[in-house]
C-alpha cells in the first residue's frame, strides 16, 4: 500500500539570473564570521583592535564579490546587445531576390512605361436639378389655401395656376392701386396747368419743378401697385379676395409643401412648390488637386449610372470651380447632361468619364494599379533596384483607368516596380 506524503512550502517570485546571483553574493558575504573560529585566537579577538580588523576584512571581501558581480553583468549585457544588434541589422535589411526565398517567389515585377495620350479622367458625382430651369414657388401675399390645383409629378406650363389663396390683402392692394391711379390723374392735371402758367409767367420755375416731381412720384406708385396686381392676375377695379399662384416655367412638380386650409406667409423661406425642367440635369463632382489641370470648361463627358449599366449619357462641363476646399483638397465641377425620357433621377450617383485633351507631344507615365500601396498619409510602391534589393518609395498619383494609374512624380520610365506580392515586402524595407 502506497503512502501519501504531504509537503508544506512557500510561494515566491521566479527570480531571474541577475537577482539570483545578487542574492547568493549577499548571503555568502553576510555568512562570513566576524570572529575567528579557532580556539587559539578566541581570547585575543575580544579586544577592540582585533574586532576592527575582522570588520575591515568583511568589507574588503564584500567589495571583491560585488566587483566580480558587476563584471559578470557587463559581459552578459554585451552578449545580449550584440545579439540585438545582429537581429536589428537582419530585420532592417531590405529583402533581396534570392534563389529559394519562399517569401519572394510570389513577387511579380513590371517595367514602368510611358503613353502618348493620357487616360480618361473618371470622377464620381451626384445628379441634381438644373437650377437654371428650376422654380421654387413662394406665396406673394399672406393668406389661407383654399384649393390645390396640381399634384406631385404633374407637368405644368408657364402661367398655369397651382394653388388658390383667400386673402384680405388682395382688397388692400386693389385699394392702393385705385388711390395711386387717382393721385396720378391729379398730378397729371396739375403738371399741365403748371406748364401753361409757366409759359404765361404766372408761376415760378420752382413751382413748376415741384409739380413735375409730384407727377413722377405718383406715376411710380401707380406702376408699382398695378404690377403687383398684374403678377397675381388680379384686376385693380374688380373687388376680389381670391388670388391664384401660378407657374413661371414649364416643368414637373417635384416638391409640394402645402395643404388645404394652411396659412401661408410671404416671408416664409419654405417654398410651396418646386418645379424643374427634367429634360436637362446637372451632375456635380469633386476633382482632386492633382487632376485640376485635366478638366476644362466645355469638355465633353459621358455619364453613366448603376441603373443603366450598359448606357451612357452625353454632356459637357459648364462650370469649373475657382476655390479649392482646404479640407478635401478638391474643387467643384458641374456638368450639364441631356436627360431623354427623364431616366436620370436627381440624387442618383453617377460616374463621369472625361477624355483629357492633350498635346501630341505630351507623354504620361502609368503603372498598374496593383502596384499601389496606400496609407493615411502617402501612396507608395516597391521599386526593384539593380542591386537586387526592393525599396519602398513615395509617389504622387493621378487618375486611374483600365487598371492603370497615372504617376505625376516619384518614378521614372524604365524602372521596375512590384505589381504583385508587395504585401510580402512590407517588413524589412529600406526607403529611398
Amino acid at each position: 500500500m502506497a503512502l501519501a506524503v504531504r509537503l508544506t512550502g512557500k510561494v515566491g517570485f521566479d527570480e531571474n539570473p541577475t537577482q539570483r546571483v545578487a542574492r547568493l553574493i549577499n548571503d555568502r558575504v553576510s555568512g562570513i564570521p566576524v570572529k575567528p573560529a579557532t580556539k587559539f585566537a578566541r581570547a585575543d579577538c575580544t579586544s577592540e583592535p582585533h574586532h576592527r580588523k575582522w570588520v575591515a576584512m568583511e568589507f574588503a571581501l564584500k567589495e571583491i564579490y560585488y566587483s566580480l558581480f558587476v563584471v559578470s553583468l557587463g559581459i552578459q549585457a554585451c552578449s545580449v546587445g550584440s545579439k540585438s544588434a545582429m537581429a536589428a541589422e537582419h530585420s532592417s535589411s531590405p529583402p533581396r531576390r534570392q534563389v529559394g526565398n519562399s517569401r519572394l517567389q510570389y513577387i511579380k515585377v513590371e517595367t514602368v512605361k510611358e503613353l502618348d495620350v493620357a487616360p480618361a479622367v473618371h470622377l464620381t458625382g451626384k445628379i441634381g436639378f438644373d437650377e437654371d430651369h428650376t422654380q421654387r414657388v413662394a406665396a406673394p401675399i399672406d393668406g389661407r389655401v383654399s384649393r390645390i390645383l396640381v399634384k406631385l409629378g404633374d407637368k405644368v406650363r408657364p402661367g398655369q395656376a397651382l394653388v388658390e389663396l383667400t386673402s384680405p390683402h388682395v382688397s388692400e392692394l386693389q385699394a392702393d392701386a385705385q388711390k395711386a391711379r387717382q393721385d396720378l390723374d391729379v398730378s397729371t392735371k396739375a403738371l399741365e396747368r403748371a406748364k401753361k402758367l409757366k409759359e404765361d409767367g404766372a408761376v415760378s420755375e420752382k413751382e413748376a419743378a415741384l409739380a413735375e416731381a409730384d407727377y413722377r412720384k405718383d406715376k411710380s406708385d401707380a406702376a408699382r401697385a398695378n404690377a403687383q396686381l398684374r403678377s397675381m392676375r388680379v384686376s385693380p377695379t374688380d373687388p376680389n379676395t381670391n388670388v391664384a399662384i401660378r407657374a413661371q416655367i414649364a416643368g414637373t412638380i417635384i416638391e409640394r409643401n402645402v395643404l388645404v386650409g394652411q396659412e401661408v406667409r410671404d416671408e416664409s423661406p419654405e417654398p410651396l412648390f418646386t418645379i424643374s425642367a427634367l429634360d436637362t440635369v446637372w451632375v456635380q463632382a469633386n476633382v482632386h488637386e492633382q487632376e485640376i489641370g485635366l478638366v476644362h470648361k466645355g469638355d465633353s463627358v459621358k455619364v453613366s449610372v448603376p441603373a443603366y449599366a450598359d448606357e451612357s449619357f452625353d454632356g459637357k462641363v459648364d462650370y469649373v470651380g475657382d476655390v479649392l476646399d482646404p479640407e478635401s483638397r478638391t474643387i467643384k465641377v458641374r456638368c450639364s447632361v441631356r436627360n431623354p425620357g427623364f431616366r436620370l433621377k436627381p440624387e442618383m450617383f453617377a460616374e463621369i468619364a472625361l477624355a483629357e485633351a492633350t498635346d501630341k507631344d505630351k507623354k504620361v507615365i502609368v503603372i498598374p494599379s496593383s502596384a499601389i500601396l496606400t496609407d493615411s498619409e502617402h501612396t507608395r510602391i516597391f521599386v526593384a533596384g539593380n542591386d537586387h534589393v526592393y525599396r519602398q518609395r513615395v509617389i504622387t498619383v493621378g487618375s486611374e483607368v483600365d487598371d492603370n494609374v497615372r504617376v505625376l512624380s516619384g518614378v521614372q520610365v524604365g524602372e521596375q516596380v512590384v505589381t504583385q506580392g508587395a504585401l510580402f515586402l512590407t517588413h524589412g524595407i529600406q526607403s529611398d
